[in-house]
């Protein structure tokens, strides 16, 4: 099978998506995955130490060169500050979404956030192979208002789905959300269509 190939850069106005690179390890420590607040929802242990940071990074480009694991960071482009990361696991049909947005910034950022990120979900189920994207968000988050404004539906509630190691959770309850297209009917080619009708 042929590995996912997303975009390795995607830019708007105000953001650059982009691959994760070493000499991102000291910000995106400082912003997000050593930030107590930013990581106190998620699933993922929060870095203690850059180079928990720096081996992460590594272990990305594994999941570029593979297809199984995508990231991106955002990168400000008038500041050079990241304000969020991307996850994608791609499983055609599928693909799991998820996202790590910086508690250090204010509306503006985030609002330039959901344009980039709606971009990269409006070329995702634009994909032949894809037609569904699934995100899941802890019941107590505030992800919820963002995953409606992105087009993403309610599914459902799904019961210790998740451990929140940050805050001792061994199980925690989500939100499953998804974004689907219709399946196109299946072409049947004209000389079979021609059998069907006219084989007794």
């Amino acid at each position: 099978m042929t590995p996912f190939r997303p975009p390795e850069v995607i830019e708007t106005d105000d953001l650059l998506l982009r691959r994760p690179e070493l000499s991102d390890a000291q910000a995106l420590f400082d912003e997000m995955l050593g930030d107590r607040d930013t990581m106190s929802q998620l699933p993922t242990p929060r870095h203690t130490r850059v180079e928990d940071t720096l081996a992460f990074i590594e272990k990305t480009a594994l999941g570029w060169q593979n297809g199984s694991l995508i990231h991106w960071v955002l990168e400000d482009k008038a500041t050079g500050r990241l304000t969020a990361m991307i996850e994608l696991r791609p499983n055609p049909p599928r693909v799991e979404f998820g996202v790590i947005i910086s508690r250090q910034g204010g509306a503006r950022r985030r609002r330039a956030g959901l344009y980039a990120l709606r971009k990269l979900i409006d070329w995702l189920i634009a994909q032949p192979s894809i037609f569904r994207i699934d995100a899941c968000c802890p019941v107590d988050g505030v992800a919820h208002r963002a995953m409606e404004r992105l087009g993403f539906t309610l599914e459902g509630k799904l019961v210790n789905y998740s451990c929140l190691p940050n805050l001792g959770l061994a199980a925690a309850d989500n939100y499953l959300y998804a974004l689907t297209r219709p399946v196109p009917p299946k072409t049947v080619h004209p000389v079979a269509a021609w059998l069907a009708e006219h084989t007794v």
